[in-house]
C-alpha cells in the first residue's frame, strides 16, 4: 500500500503490521497495529511527523518516493513523542535529509539526542509556538504526560487537523486506515479501550488537561500515530477520552477511596485482604475495592488504583519473591501520578516473606506514603493473626486520615551489606533443605536451588585438601548428588586423573529433590541441573549417559558395560543410588492377572513410581488427560507429588498403610496436630488401609480396590512406597552388603579402592536415603579415593516437608518408643504448631516441627553441637 492523501497535501505514509500480537513487550495486539507517519506539504516548506519503527523504514522511503518526496527536500522532522516506535527511524532520516531541522519540545530533543547519538539542527517549541509552512502553519500544543513527559500535539489550523501521536489512537491495524472504514466496528472499540487502559489509564489528569486545552479548536480531522485516522466525527473519541478520564464520583464530606490488589495462591493472603478491608472500613466512611489479580483486569485495577487515596497490595512469597501480576502492577505505575498516596504491603509466607519488603521497596521508589512495617503472616492465618489483619487495615485508615502519624521508613529490599569474617575470608552457607552449599559474605535470602528462606541456612566451614595430582583413572558409577559431589572433589584435588561419571540415565547430573515440582511447573534450567554443560569440558570430566554396567573386575580393576565395553579404573565409587521399592500388588488386566514390580510397572499406562527425570516426565504427560490420581505411601515423597498434582487441577487421594501421615517422622500428637492442619487442603488421605488389587482394561489403570471393599477411580496410580539400595552390582562383586553396601567412615567398602556413597551406602547400619547426605558422603568418597582425609561424622540426617500448605522438619534420632529417650514437647493447637525435641543422656539428639520451621537450623546446629537439654531449653528451641 503506497502513501494515502487525508486531506489537501497531507498525506499518511505510515505502514501496517497486522499480524504483530505483542506490543512493546506488555501490550497484547490481536488486531495488530500501524505506525502512522504524515507528510505536509506546505507551498515554502514540507514537513513530516514521525517516523516509523525502524523495521519498517525501507517500506517508509518507499512511500516517501512513491509520493515525490526526495529526503533531501525534507525542511521539519516534527517529532511529537519520541519513543522508538515513532521516533527510532529519525537517525537514518537524518542522515538522507541534511538540511531537515528536528521540532519538538526541549524533553524530546534531549531524548531524541540519545537515540541519534550524533549532533543534528533542531527547534525547541513551546506552548502554542507556531512555525509556517507557507499557505499551512504548525501551531504546537504541549501536552506532557501522554503518555512520556515529552509529548505535544500540532495543529494545522487551515486544515482543521491536528496530530497527536498517541492519543486518541488505538493498536488496530486495517488497509482502510480511516475510521469510516473500519471493517468490524466492536473489535475497534475493543482495540482502543483497551489501548486507553494500558497507556493513558495512569496518566487521566494529564488527558483532561490536554483535552482542555483543545476545546476550542476547530477539529475536523485527528491523525494519531497508531490505529485508523479520524475523520468521522473525531470529537466522538475525543469525547470518550474525557469521560474514561472523568472520576466517576467525585469524593464528598471527606471520604476516602481505598483499592486492594492482591494474588492469593492458597487463599491465605485472600483472607489477610478481606480483614484488612474490614479494618479500614470500621471507624471511616472509605469504599475499598478488593481486586484478585488473578481473575481482574489490569486496567481495571489501574483505573481505581488511579481514583484512590490509598492503596493496599498482597502477595504470598514464593521462591524468595512476590507473584507476577503484583509486579506487573507495580511496574505499570509511576511517581508522577501515584506518588504521595498512602500505600503498604502484606502477604502469607512459608520459607520466607521477602514479597512485603520488595513490594515495600517500589512502593519506596514510587514516592508513596509507605504505612508499615508490612504485615507478614507464616501459612494460614490463625484467629489471633486475623485481629492482627484487621488492625492493620484499621491503623492504615487512621493514617490516612491524619489520626495517626506515618512513622515507617522501609528498608530497600535488594540491600546487601557486605560482611566478611575477622580473617577476611568468604563465608560458606549450607542450605538444610537440599544440602547445596554456596559462598556469600551474608546469609543468601533464598536457596537458588530449593527456594527454601535463609532460615533454613546454617554457616559452614569448608573442606581444604592438598593438591594431588596424578594419573589415575577415577570411574564414579552414578550421576546423582554422591556421583556428582565425588567427581566434583576429585577435580579439586586432583587436576590430571581422569574422571569418568558413568549413568544409565541419558541426562546429566540434576537436582532430584526438584522432581515433584516439575509435576506442575516448568523446569529452571538454571537451578534444575547440579552444572551446565560447559562444566563438564572445563573440568575435564568425562560424562556416560545412557550406559549400564552389568559387572566389575575386582582383579583386573575394569567395570564391563552391557555393550561389552570395558573401563579401567585405578579407583571405582559406586554412586548407584536406589531403586523405588514397589510392592507386590495384583493387577487385573481384562482376564489376566499378574504381580506388580520394578520391571513391568511401566507395560501399564497410568501406572508409575517416579525415580527420575523420564518417569517425572511420564506422569506430566499422563496428567493432561487425566483427572484422578491415587497415590499409595504418605512419606514426604508421596505427599509432595499428591500435592503438586493437586496444584495441577487434579482430584487426588493418598491411601496409606501406616495409621498416620508421615508415619516415620511424627509421633502421634505431632501426626493429629499434622491431620488436621492438611484436612482442607483439598486432598483425600485413608489411613489404615491398602491397596488390595489394581484393576486396568486393555493395559490402562481404571481402578483399584481397597482391603476395605472401598473402590477409588483413577487415571493416575502413583506408587511412593520408599526405596531399596541397588546392591546386585556390588554383591556380585563380592563387596560386603547389608541392606546397603556397607561403608567405613572413609566411604570405603569390604574390596580395596572401591568406595560407595549415597543411595546405595550403608553406614554404621544406616542408610540415609536423602539428598544433603547424598552430597556429604560424595564429598567424603572423592576425598578419600585421592588419598585425602575426610570422614563422614557428625552428620545430621533431616528432611523438610513443603506441601500441603504446611511443613514437617525431622531431624537426628527420632525414637518414639524408645524409653532411654527424653522427649519435651510444645504445641499451639490455634496456630497449628508443633515441636518435639529427643534427648539422650541428657543431649538433645533429634527434632520434629510441625507448622513454623524457622527453628530448624538451630535444631540441627544444636544437635551437632551435642546441646545439654539445659542449653536446648535456655536457647528457645522449643
Amino acid at each position: 500500500m503506497n502513501y494515502l492523501e487525508v486531506k489537501k497535501d497531507i498525506y499518511w505514509v505510515g505502514s501496517l503490521d497486522p499480524e504483530l500480537r505483542v506490543f512493546d513487550i506488555i501490550m497484547y495486539t490481536p488486531y495488530g497495529t500501524t505506525y502512522n507517519s504524515y507528510v505536509v506539504k506546505g507551498s515554502e516548506k514540507i514537513a513530516v511527523f514521525e517516523t516509523v519503527k525502524e523495521k519498517c523504514f525501507d517500506d517508509y522511503l518507499s512511500k516517501l518516493n512513491s509520493l515525490g518526496v526526495d529526503p533531501k527536500s525534507i525542511d521539519y522532522i516534527v517529532v511529537d513523542h519520541t519513543e522508538p516506535d515513532h521516533a527510532g527511524s529519525v537517525e537514518k532520516l537524518l542522515e538522507l535529509s541534511p538540511k531537515a531541522k528536528v521540532i519538538g519540545s526541549m524533553q524530546a530533543i534531549e531524548f531524541l539526542k540519545d537515540i541519534v547519538n550524533k549532533d543534528f539542527e533542531y527547534i525547541v517549541v513551546g506552548d502554542n509556538d507556531t512555525i509556517s509552512l507557507g499557505n499551512k502553519t504548525l501551531q504546537f500544543i504541549s501536552a506532557p504526560f501522554l503518555h512520556w513527559p515529552d509529548s505535544m500535539y500540532t495543529y494545522i489550523p487551515e486544515d482543521k487537523a491536528l496530530i497527536t501521536c498517541d492519543s486518541f489512537g488505538s493498536h488496530y491495524s486495517c488497509e482502510e486506515v480511516f475510521n469510516d472504514l473500519i471493517p468490524n466496528e466492536e473489535e475497534y472499540l475493543d482495540a482502543l479501550r483497551y489501548y486507553y487502559d494500558c497507556i493513558f489509564g495512569p496518566y487521566k489528569p494529564y488527558v483532561l488537561k490536554a483535552i482542555d486545552k483543545i476545546k476550542d479548536l476547530d477539529i475536523e480531522l485527528v491523525c494519531p500515530g497508531h490505529g485508523p485516522i479520524l475523520r468521522q466525527d473525531p470529537w466522538k473519541i475525543i469525547n470518550t477520552y474525557k469521560e474514561w478520564s472523568t472520576p466517576v464520583e467525585p469524593k464528598i464530606n471527606g471520604d476516602k477511596k481505598v483499592t486492594i490488589p492482591y494474588v492469593s495462591a492458597y487463599g491465605y493472603t485472600k483472607e489477610l485482604a478481606e480483614e484488612i478491608a474490614k479494618g479500614i472500613q470500621s471507624e471511616h466512611n472509605v469504599e475499598v475495592k478488593l481486586y484478585d489479580l488473578t481473575y481482574s483486569k489490569q486496567e481495571d485495577v489501574l483505573a481505581d488504583i488511579g481514583e484512590s487515596d490509598g492503596i493496599l497490595f498482597g502477595s504470598p512469597t514464593i521462591v524468595g519473591e512476590l507473584l507476577p501480576p503484583i509486579r506487573i502492577l507495580l511496574a505499570n505505575l509511576n511517581p508522577i501520578i501515584h506518588g504521595g498516596k498512602y500505600a503498604a504491603a502484606f502477604g502469607s509466607f512459608g520459607w520466607s516473606g521477602e514479597a512485603v519488603p520488595r513490594i515495600e521497596a517500589r512502593l519506596k521508589e514510587l514516592k508513596m506514603n509507605i504505612f508499615g512495617p508490612g504485615l507478614r503472616i507464616k501459612f494460614k492465618p490463625s484467629t489471633t493473626e486475623l485481629k492482627e489483619a484487621f488492625e492493620f487495615g484499621r491503623d492504615f485508615s487512621r493514617t490516612m486520615f491524619g489520626e495517626k502519624e506515618l512513622d515507617y521508613a522501609p528498608n530497600n529490599a535488594t540491600e546487601t551489606k557486605e560482611v566478611l569474617t575477622g580473617n577476611g575470608k568468604t563465608r560458606y552457607w549450607k542450605c538444610l533443605v537440599c544440602g547445596e552449599i554456596f559462598e556469600s559474605p551474608v546469609c543468601p535470602e533464598v536457596c537458588p536451588v530449593c527456594g527454601a528462606g535463609k532460615e533454613q541456612f546454617i554457616e559452614v566451614e569448608m573442606d581444604t585438601f592438598e593438591k594431588n595430582d596424578t594419573d589415575d583413572n577415577f570411574v564414579i558409577i552414578g550421576n546423582g548428588a554422591a556421583g556428582f559431589y565425588a567427581a566434583k572433589t576429585i577435580r579439586e584435588i586432583n587436576s590430571t586423573a581422569s574422571v569418568k561419571l558413568l549413568s544409565s540415565e541419558e541426562v546429566s547430573s540434576y537436582s532430584r529433590p526438584n522432581l515433584s515440582d516439575l509435576l506442575n511447573e516448568e523446569m529452571n534450567l538454571d537451578t534444575f541441573y547440579l552444572a551446565k554443560s560447559s562444566w563438564y569440558k572445563e573440568n575435564n570430566i568425562e560424562e556416560l549417559l545412557g550406559v549400564t554396567v552389568t559387572s566389575i573386575d575386582k582383579d583386573a580393576k575394569k567395570v564391563i558395560l552391557k555393550d561389552g565395553t570395558e573401563i579401567p579404573y585405578t579407583k571405582l565409587i559406586l554412586a548407584n543410588g536406589s531403586h523405588n521399592f514397589i510392592p507386590p500388588f495384583k493387577v487385573k488386566n481384562n482376564n489376566e492377572e499378574v504381580t506388580l514390580n520394578g520391571e513391568n510397572i511401566h507395560e501399564f499406562k497410568g501406572i508409575y513410581s517416579i525415580k527420575d527425570l523420564k518417569d517425572t516426565f511420564d506422569v506430566k504427560e499422563e496428567m493432561k488427560e487425566a483427572k484422578k490420581a491415587v497415590v499409595i505411601g504418605a512419606g514426604p515423597l508421596g505427599l509432595e507429588a499428591a500435592w503438586e498434582m493437586k496444584l495441577a487441577g487434579l482430584e487426588v487421594t493418598v491411601v496409606e498403610f501406616l495409621p498416620n501421615l508421615m508415619n516415620n517422622q511424627l509421633d502421634q500428637e505431632g501426626a493429629d496436630i499434622f491431620r488436621n492442619q492438611v484436612s482442607d487442603c483439598g486432598i483425600t488421605f485413608i489411613t489404615s488401609e491398602e491397596c488390595a488389587e489394581i484393576i486396568a482394561k486393555d493395559g490402562k489403570l481404571t481402578s483399584l480396590n481397597l482391603k476395605s471393599g472401598k473402590t477409588l477411580d483413577a487415571d493416575i496410580l502413583l506408587v511412593s512406597t520408599g526405596i531399596r539400595s541397588n546392591i546386585e552390582l556390588a554383591k556380585k562383586t563380592g563387596i560386603e552388603c547389608n541392606r546397603g553396601v556397607i561403608v567405613n567412615e572413609r566411604m570405603e567398602t569390604s574390596v580395596k579402592d572401591i568406595y560407595a556413597c549415597g543411595d546405595v551406602a550403608e553406614f554404621n547400619g544406616l542408610v540415609y536415603g536423602n539428598w544433603p547426605a547424598a552430597i556429604e558422603m560424595g564429598k567424603t568418597a572423592g576425598a578419600n579415593a585421592c588419598e585425602a582425609e575426610k570422614a563422614f561424622e557428625n552428620f545430621t540426617p533431616s528432611i523438610i516437608l513443603d506441601a500441603l500448605n504446611t511443613h514437617v522438619f525431622s531431624a537426628g534420632l527420632i525414637r518414639f518408643n524408645d524409653s532411654s529417650y527424653e522427649k519435651i514437647s510444645s504445641k499451639d493447637e490455634s496456630k497449628g504448631q508443633y515441636t518435639k525435641l529427643f534427648f539422650k543422656d541428657n543431649i538433645l539428639v533429634g527434632g520434629i516441627i510441625v507448622g513454623d520451621i524457622s527453628k530448624a537450623g538451630q535444631i540441627i546446629i544444636a544437635i551437632d553441637n551435642k546441646l545439654s537439654k539445659a542449653a536446648a531449653l535456655s536457647n528457645d528451641l522449643l
